[in-house]
């Protein structure tokens, strides 16, 4: 049982903020990992373990596999090819990419040289890319392919400190001899650094003693913030960092060595960093890599890993296909499947529910045995999940209807919470205590204060030292030895953690009535047929919503009933789409403690990272979107039938249109209201 401290009056002596509560570790600390760097642990492997599988990469349909002595060979060839563009301690190598292991040995090259990584999104656009080129003055920047090599070509201006642009992919990378900065292919790097191994330039003990002279307090990744206040930050991540967060997580959650975790989600998330250069270095686990971003769910099956690490996005489509699937198999087919979910709900009750403090009836054990092999297997085993024994979603709040919805499945699902600023993990659910409406307890060696406010603080060896060349912010962040999570949560009398919103999400109707819209969002987002809700109603006297359907699910269902339409814009105005949608909003109001949805427009267009309205990692920028959307959201409640308004739309290749629709606004407790809405662009 974890240790939840009250009224610590000591919380301000070091000039931290007051914390009124701390939670501790249920299992106690572990000892540190002082004078270690990441390159070192590597290292250790390959004396180790040397022929273990390190890694997996699928090309060409088949799964290219490399030891732990070739991933160290990868390693320091690039590292001394680096080496040979000046790249040395103290500089930054910019990546952007897809999930490929030449990004992961990028960074272990420039870490082993003493230097940074500042992994980026693939999919930004070129103004966001030059914004960081102007933040984190890169020495090199290594890019996957020639659309992205143009892409930093276009804002190289921005950076005068980058002096070599690196290229994986060769596909189009002819006429690049004379450009700004100089271009040259991966393969070449590597090539120089074996090179210099070859003509006894370098030897391997030298740089074994470099390995090991690497200072372990030193930033090992420069991470991004998720941006859904501004432009994201860099975190300055250390070696130390990394690794004593990997050892608390392998702790309370061990495996055997060689246990495979896909890799998927943006390298330049935390969440997948902290993995692939700590926790599976740590663990001594087997990172694999998908062929192309087209082919993941094909390769995830394929490889049906034990660690699963997902945003809850992922989890959340997961479920949309799953219900459209199932919503149009046989009567037969969806007979069983709904004696199945009936018997997984009842068993998730026991499991994460109110009767988590009990043991299920055997019979209902033997039921929810018989549904596993009949129906929860088959559905795991389409997504890829049948082998997964460490399960975590983090990155965002995933919904109590999903999380039961997985564990009725018989997935151990676990949440995780944490954010950049902390390697991405500070708590996590244990063993059987899964408690569907929190985020677990807290890691090993980690505090976690509340303040009068309400605010969730950090401390602990997992904390960074601040942002990168913004002094400033790191001022606001850290006060003391605690990190303000900008985090509204709660401390449970058995020292688990709640999070409710973000602190400036939380919403207050004109009644005083407190609303955290996410809970609300969460719950919609559970039917097959939402993709996205943004809640809104801060000072009014009711809340509202601004939707996005799921596409394809929405258009099979309208195929079904030969509804005509032309395209996404128009779907989401077809009175029969509106009604569905209704009908959704409705059901979702049944299941909520406190405020209803009185009203809802499905606007006419996604939420688009490109457009500003989403982070790159899928969550919305609640404050840009409430801005970006103010005219929509006065008609909303003007009472008006109708809403008309116009918005700029971004392409990836940074092109721009604007965009005229005209959507209906549907009054959620009326079922007469008049519907339809005509849209034009």
């Amino acid at each position: 049982m974890a240790n939840a401290e009250e009224g610590f009056a000591d919380a301000d002596a070091d000039g931290g903020p007051t914390v009124e509560r701390i939670a501790e570790p249920p299992e106690g600390d572990v000892d540190t990992i002082e004078d270690t760097a990441l390159p070192e642990i590597l290292l250790d492997h390959v004396q180790e373990n040397g022929e273990d599988v390190a890694l997996r990469w699928k090309r060409y349909g088949v799964w290219q596999e490399f030891t732990w002595r070739e991933y160290y060979d990868r390693v320091k060839h690039v590292a001394m090819g680096l080496e040979t563009l000046g790249f040395g301690e103290g500089d930054i190598a910019f990546t952007i990419g897809y999930n490929r292991p030449h990004q992961l040995w990028t960074w272990m090259g420039a870490q082993t040289l003493g230097g940074m990584a500042a992994p980026n999104y693939e999919d930004m656009l070129p103004e966001a890319i030059g914004n960081q080129l102007e933040l984190l003055s890169p020495k090199v920047a290594y890019a996957e392919d020639q659309e992205m090599v143009d892409k930093l070509l276009e804002v190289a201006d921005r950076s005068p400190s980058l002096e070599t642009i690196i290229y994986r992919d060769e596909k189009g990378m002819f006429r690049y001899d004379d450009t700004a900065v100089p271009v040259v292919s991966y393969e070449e790097i590597e090539a120089r650094g074996r090179k210099r191994f070859e003509d006894g330039e370098v030897t391997n003990a030298d740089l074994e003693a470099r390995i090991r002279d690497v200072d372990a307090e030193t930033p090992a990744m420069l991470s991004p913030t998720s941006g859904t206040t501004g432009m994201p930050k860099r975190v300055k991540l250390t070696h130390f960092n990394f690794l004593n967060l990997a050892k608390a997580a392998i702790e309370i959650d061990p495996l055997p060595k060689e246990s495979d975790y896909f890799s998927y989600l943006p390298m330049a998330w935390v969440g997948e960093q902290m993995i692939l250069v700590a926790a599976a270095f740590v663990g001594g686990w087997t990172a694999n890599f998908p062929e192309q971003p087209e082919t993941e769910s094909e390769d995830l099956r394929e490889i049906g890993p034990e660690i699963i690490f997902s945003s809850p996005q992922t989890y959340e489509s997961w479920v949309a296909d799953v219900k459209a699937k199932i919503e149009n198999t046989t009567r037969l087919k969806r007979w069983v499947y709904e004696k199945a979910m009936d018997i997984g709900e009842q068993y998730a009750e026991y499991v994460t529910g109110d009767k988590r403090d009990r043991e299920p009836p055997a019979t209902l054990r033997f039921k929810h045995w018989v549904a596993y092999w009949s129906a929860y297997r088959p559905i795991l085993d389409k997504i890829g999940l049948k082998r997964a024994k460490n399960v975590y979603t983090g990155g965002g709040p995933l919904g109590e209807d999903h999380f039961q919805y997985y564990h009725a499945l018989g997935l151990p699902l676990k949440q995780i919470w944490g954010q950049s600023e902390v390697c991405g993990f500070v708590t996590m659910h244990r063993g059987d205590d899964i408690q569907v409406e929190t985020v677990g307890e807290v890691f090993p060696n980690v505090r976690v204060g509340i303040t009068p406010e309400g605010e969730l603080v950090v401390r602990g060896p997992v904390v960074t030292s601040g942002y990168y060349n913004q002094p400033e912010k790191t001022e606001e962040a850290l006060e003391g030895e605690w990190l303000h999570t900008d985090d509204f949560g709660a401390i449970t009398e058995d020292g688990h953690i709640k999070v409710f919103d973000r602190m400036d999400d939380v919403m207050e109707l004109s009644d005083g009535t407190a609303v955290a819209p996410i809970s609300v969002e969460t719950k919609l987002k559970f039917n097959p047929y939402i993709k996205e809700a943004l809640i809104v109603g801060d000072g009014r006297e009711s809340l509202a919503g601004i939707l996005n359907v799921r596409f394809d699910n929405v258009a099979e269902w309208a195929d079904q009933r030969d509804i005509q339409y032309a395209g996404y814009k128009d779907l989401t105005q077809k009175e029969p789409v509106l009604e569905l949608i209704r009908g959704v909003v409705e059901d979702t109001n049944e299941r909520l403690e406190g405020p209803s949805i009185d009203r809802f427009v499905i606007l006419f267009k996604e939420f688009d990272a490109d457009d500003g309205e989403l982070t790159r990692t899928g969550k919305i920028r609640r404050e840009v979107v409430t801005g970006r959307y103010q005219e929509l959201i006065e008609g909303i409640y003007s009472g008006a039938e109708t809403v008309e308004m116009d918005v700029t739309i971004t392409y990836q290749d940074g092109r721009e249109s604007r965009e005229h629709g005209e959507m209906t606004v549907v009054e959620t407790d009326a079922p007469d209201t008049p519907l339809g809405g005509e849209i034009d662009g």
